[in-house]
């Protein structure tokens, strides 16, 4: 399981791997309808970050990090994610098929 670190009084450090992401997919699963437009920024800014330089605390996109590792960012003002190269593109993967995923359940609503 990824470790979650304060690194000072404003910063939190979430060191990760490969084996968390089932987490990440299991949380995003269960509750798409709150993640879906957290996972569409997530989906339309990673690529421009070359993946791995992507700032979740930026773009507010860390409440999917927060409920899958149980951890709290109301206090600071930075959330650095330290993980191997691999665990970024393969979670980008994995938000690039949440994202189809949600939109197809938001077609089907729709009655597109």
């Amino acid at each position: 399981m990824a470790t979650i670190r304060t690194e000072n009084e404003r910063d939190i450090v979430v060191e990760a791997d490969l084996s968390d992401l089932q987490a990440f997919i299991d949380e995003a699963e269960r509750n798409l309808d709150v993640y879906k437009d957290e996972i569409a920024v997530i989906y339309e800014k990673m690529p421009k970050f070359d993946y791995i330089y992507f700032c979740f605390y930026a773009y507010s996109t860390y409440r999917l990090l927060e409920a899958t590792l149980d951890f709290d960012t109301s206090e600071v003002g930075h959330i650095r994610v330290s993980a191997p190269d691999e665990f970024f593109y393969a979670f980008y993967g994995m938000i690039a098929t949440l994202h189809t995923q949600a939109k197809v359940q938001e077609n089907k609503e729709c009655g597109a």
